[in-house]
């Protein structure tokens, strides 16, 4: 859906505010404004209680451009988690660790990351990166050489949006799955409709629009969850399925 759409949605089916007038500003409670304000907090509420915006390379959050020397990469605001970071034009991402790991000795490197061919304190092609360097804080290991700078690393993040709605651009869509795009619109009309200069009945409505939508935020996990399962592997599960 659009913003146009759901504006639309929000005001037709729960606030039923837009009422034409013959003469004078339209009769509406609530400012189009403030319908996008709340919208785009649940956007962040949904992505970031149920990761439903997983995606790799995105060009704000996504990339991380290397520079000479460089080990610590601020991540964008929006940014949840890393999942793991490719090389530029690799395929596999490099290994993982902890900030710990990474400052260690280089003899306590091998645990994690094959140092055949360059050690660790020599500058050169990335080998592994730590995610808990700080508040969304990038570290990699080794440091770059000039040969990498200006390299990049794509990262697969769960992230919240980086272009959240705006009344300019009316035919743009929210960044979370269409599927849950209604969703968003309960929650707007639920967080207008128990504002305190509205009447008791609405406001009993706006709760249970509200509830819904927490509902629907949980189902949401759950189903990433489902998504994400790995098959389970056969294992024999008696004493008698033993090859002898």
């Amino acid at each position: 859906m659009t913003l146009e759409e759901l504006l639309d949605y929000v005001a037709a089916e729960y606030l039923d505010d837009r009422t034409e007038m013959l003469d004078g500003d339209p009769d509406s409670l609530w400012s189009d404004s403030l319908v996008v304000r709340y919208l785009n907090e649940a956007q962040r509420i949904i992505t970031r209680r149920s990761w439903v915006l997983i995606d790799t390379g995105n060009v704000d959050a996504g990339r991380i451009t290397l520079a000479t020397g460089k080990v610590l990469y601020p991540l964008h605001k929006s940014v949840l988690r890393v999942f793991d970071a490719t090389y530029d034009t690799d395929v596999a991402p490099l290994a993982r660790a902890t900030d710990e790991q990474i400052r260690q000795r280089p003899t306590d490197y091998e645990d994690f990351v094959d140092l055949s061919a360059v050690t660790a304190l020599t500058p050169g092609r990335p080998l592994a990166i730590a995610t808990d360097a700080g508040t969304r804080m990038l570290r990699i290991t080794p440091a770059p050489a000039a040969a990498q700078n200006g390299k990049r690393l794509a990262l697969k993040v769960a992230r919240m949006p980086v272009c959240y709605l705006d009344l300019n651009k009316m035919a743009e869509s929210p960044e979370v799955p269409e599927e849950w795009h209604m969703e968003l619109g309960r929650y707007a009309a639920g967080r207008c409709l128990t504002m305190p200069t509205i009447d008791g009945e609405a406001r009993v409505l706006g709760r249970t629009l509200l509830t819904e939508f927490n509902d629907a935020v949980r189902l949401a996990r759950q189903e990433r969850h489902r998504a994400e399962m790995a098959p389970g592997a056969w294992v024999p599960a008696t004493t008698t399925a033993v090859l002898r």
